[in-house]
Order: C-alpha cells, then structure tokens, then sequence
C-alpha cells in the first residue's frame, strides 16, 4: 500500500458508504420479497426508533451520500477520480442489475445480467 494513511482515513466511511447506499438500493428487492424487508436495517431502525419508514430510508440515503463525502475528502487530485468510480459504480450495479429489480420501476434501465 503506496498510502496507509489515505485508505486508513478512507476506510471506516466507505464501509457506512457501501453499507447504506447497498440498503437504500434494496429497498425494493426487499420489499418485493416481503421477509427480506421485516428484516432490513431500514426498517429494523424505524421500528426500533418508532419513525416513518421514509424517514429511516431518508436517514440512511443521507448517511450514506455522507459518507461518500468524508470517503473523498481526505483523497489527493489523483485518488479522487479512482475513488468516486468505484463508489458511483457501486450504485450504478444496483440500478442495473436484475436482482435489484429497478427495471421495474424505471423500464429504462438497462439489466447488466441478461
């Protein structure tokens, strides 16, 4: 690792990154299910914090774009751009991928696993 102190700074939001932006693209897959969604960490905190679920979902999408913030602050010109890729791809796969489901709601996306 050419830069221990970057991706040590980087490291504890990118996980809240992946984790929240991963719930709030699930939302629906879960949904759809019916089990995967009584057991969702966005609805797991607004039962236990007894708030609207789209409160709890808004919640998480702004922890999550948060911490996408924090992720690329500490990163130089150079790292910025590598970082910002692959935390946008990450919400892109879950747009495009069929297991999420998004076609349904926004035809027009296009599936990256038919």
């Amino acid at each position: 690792m050419r830069h221990p102190a970057f991706w040590s700074a980087v490291l504890s939001p990118g996980v809240t990154f992946l984790n929240d932006i991963n719930d709030v693209l699930s939302f629906y897959k879960e949904a759809v299910h019916g089990h995967d969604f009584t057991t969702s960490r966005i609805y797991r905190h607004s039962v236990r914090e007894n708030i609207p679920y789209l409160t709890a979902y808004r919640r998480t999408l702004d922890s999550g774009l948060a911490a996408y913030h924090r992720a690329l602050s500490p990163a130089t010109p150079e790292q910025r751009p590598h970082l910002d890729r692959y935390m946008t791809a990450f919400a892109y796969w879950h747009l495009h991928s069929s297991r999420y489901r998004w076609q349904h709601i926004h035809p027009h996306l296009t599936p990256l696993d038919t």
